[in-house]
């Protein structure tokens, strides 16, 4: 009996040193080594992020990290689309990141995204506007926001609107970057975050 409670106490225990011990986004200083914020797990690299023109490695074990108090929730393995926390590198064999990108697939916890990045960093840029619901009565479409940090990178959240068997889902997309960070296409010299607002102002 002893036994069973003794690996029943060190379960618990473990479970709960494995949710202090996520990776607060909110706190990451964009000089950090790509490799010391996965934790082993397994990654996937994209040789180019389409709204970035960056490498981005990423992992859908998005349970490893938070943002403020917000926790992610890895999605599950049959959804269409999976959730998703990454970096953004200047050059794929690179070690030091220049940015963060954040899917999340859940209504609740983009809902409650938004809201602590304002708690956090203040009243953002409104780029897009909530859109107003249509004549059945739904919310279609995209918002986007801006924060300029004092630390010389930016927050871009945007958070799209669909419907799934008549229930209203919202999706996010969050792009933390250093500002001093410039797009990989020849011939431009354009910073990343630019590109970024130049995507989703309205």
């Amino acid at each position: 009996m002893n036994k069973i409670f003794s690996t029943l106490l060190f379960c618990v225990i473990m479970n709960s040193c494995n949710t202090q011990n996520r990776v607060s986004l909110d706190e990451l200083t964009l000089n950090e080594n790509k490799q010391d914020l996965f934790q082993n797990k397994k990654t996937i690299l994209e040789t180019r992020e389409i709204n970035t023109t960056l490498p981005l490695l990423y992992t859908n074990d998005v349970d490893l990290y938070k943002y403020g108090n917000v926790k992610f929730i890895k999605s599950d393995e049959n959804d269409i689309v999976l959730s998703k926390v990454g970096v953004l590198l200047e050059n794929s064999s690179d070690k030091k990141i220049v940015g963060v990108v954040v899917t999340v697939e859940d209504t609740e916890t983009s809902d409650s995204f938004l809201k602590e990045i304002i708690k956090i960093n203040g009243t953002p840029e409104i780029l897009m506007p909530i859109p107003k619901e249509n004549d059945e009565n739904q919310l279609l479409g995209y918002s986007a926001y801006l924060w300029r940090l004092k630390d010389n990178h930016s927050i871009v959240l945007t958070q799209s609107y669909e419907y799934t068997d008549g229930k209203r889902n919202i999706a996010s997309l969050a792009y933390i970057v250093s500002d001093n960070i410039k797009v990989t296409n020849p011939n431009q010299n354009e910073h990343v975050i630019d590109r970024l607002i130049k995507t989703y102002k309205q």
